[in-house]
């Protein structure tokens, strides 16, 4: 039992030290016997759901261990789809790692999974499956009216294909899903710290550019990307959740992209591995490197030259695929609309 002084105290310290969360918008408490089945383009974050869904593949990741029950246990993940070429990732956390042998002797079959929890990949910015300490797998075989039902739902479904729509019908329609715009990228905003943040747009001169590079940097847990902080020797504190792992990585910092197409705009969640990749995969340890020795060209120059070119008001538009998720009230209002980057395009 926890008193409620002890309580009061941790959420004055809590409000405190991170006055954001008061921000956060409030979420209904879900019943254990109420948790619904989903389709995996209708994911929310931080919520349990049931899923029938097919196993594609399955990885065991090496380096990436961690303790249960006091032995080193090896990260096991899932590729899983409900339609065809639309991938998710399942990953298999303590008890659930035993459910390897029995998947990967029937791979390519229809499992439905119980209490698994949706989670926000940080890095990637996409929704990721986490199965629990309630979590149940089971096989269903193909004359199982869950995977008749299944099969009549998904095997007709468009393979992979995300079709092109625009912001104006998108936001008419309140759907969450994959969708793909095509719109012109207006700013980006990197948060720096509780009240600082970078903003570049077609404003922003290359040499300005040029000088927030360093700051979009952070050092980071090489597994899950949280930022870590330094104590009073400047010694970079541990990851607790991802402890034994301890290594350290550069990366660079999640972005808030503003896109805009006709009259419409939207911010967008843009992943740290999205910003890598709208800079031609330029490591963030690269970016003093000088290219080509005599050459005194660096990554850094290169990588400011790509975000002036990208944020130029003259610029061509882009194809964006993003993750979109509208909470909606009883009359169809939207208590909350969230876009996050998935992919991008240059249009031609």
């Amino acid at each position: 039992m926890v008193s409620d002084v002890l309580l009061q105290d941790l959420l004055a310290y809590v409000s405190s030290k991170h006055s954001y969360l008061r921000d956060l918008p409030q979420r209904k408490p879900q019943k254990m016997n109420k948790i619904e089945f989903v389709e995996l383009e209708q994911l929310q974050p931080d919520t349990l759901v049931h899923a029938v869904l097919r196993v594609v593949d399955i990885t065991i990741l090496t380096e990436a261990l961690y303790s249960y029950r006091g032995q080193k246990q090896r990260k096991v993940m899932l590729t899983v789809e409900q339609t065809q070429g639309q991938h998710y990732v399942l990953v298999l956390w303590g008890p659930g790692a035993a459910w390897y042998p029995q998947l990967q002797r029937k791979k390519d079959y229809l499992w439905e999974f119980k209490y698994l929890f949706v989670q926000r990949n940080c890095i990637l910015e996409n929704l990721e499956l986490h199965t629990t300490a309630w979590s149940s797998c089971e096989c269903l075989f193909d004359d199982d009216v869950r995977a008749i039902t299944f099969k009549a739902k998904f095997q007709g479904s468009t393979p992979s294909f995300v079709k092109m729509s625009d912001l104006a019908t998108h936001l008419e329609d309140k759907h969450s899903g994959v969708i793909l715009i095509k719109a012109q990228i207006l700013e980006l905003v990197f948060p720096i710290a509780a009240s600082q943040k970078i903003i570049l747009n077609a404003h922003s001169s290359l040499e300005s550019i040029y000088s927030s590079l360093p700051n979009i940097l952070y050092t980071g847990c090489a597994k899950c990307g949280l930022e870590l902080e330094t104590d009073e020797n400047k010694i970079y504190r541990q990851c607790f959740s991802c402890l034994p792992f301890t290594m350290r990585k550069i990366h660079y910092r999640p972005a808030l992209m503003t896109i805009v197409d006709g009259i419409y705009k939207v911010c967008v969640h843009v992943g740290s591995k999205l910003v890598e990749q709208i800079l031609l995969n330029i490591s963030p340890d690269w970016l003093n490197r000088v290219i080509a020795p005599p050459s005194e060209v660096t990554y850094r120059m290169v990588a400011a030259d790509l975000l002036h070119s990208l944020l130029a008001g003259s610029g061509a538009p882009w194809v964006l695929k993003m993750q979109s998720l509208f909470v909606l009230d009883e009359n169809s209002y939207p208590l909350q609309q969230d876009f996050s980057l998935l992919d991008l395009y240059p249009t031609m």
